[in-house]
């Protein structure tokens, strides 16, 4: 897998995964990143997947306690 910041160029190759799931890990909130991904198996190795861009969220704020009125 390879990742990297949505305006700069790829840097970032994760190799080794054999799972069909990943959670990349040491992303900064508020960036947004962009992935692709290629396998590899006996036969050969894939092309790259089409980009995905992801934004790295945070967790939100808990919210105020609800308000009434008469």
């Amino acid at each position: 897998m390879a990742y990297g910041v949505q305006s700069g160029t790829y840097s970032t190759t994760l190799q080794g995964i054999v799972t069909t799931s990943y959670t990349v890990t040491g992303l900064t909130t508020g960036v947004t990143y962009k992935f692709k991904v290629l396998a590899r198996n006996k036969y050969g190795v894939s092309l790259y997947s089409n980009e995905v861009i992801e934004l790295a969220a945070q967790i939100p704020n808990k919210p105020l306690a609800p308000l009434t009125s008469i």
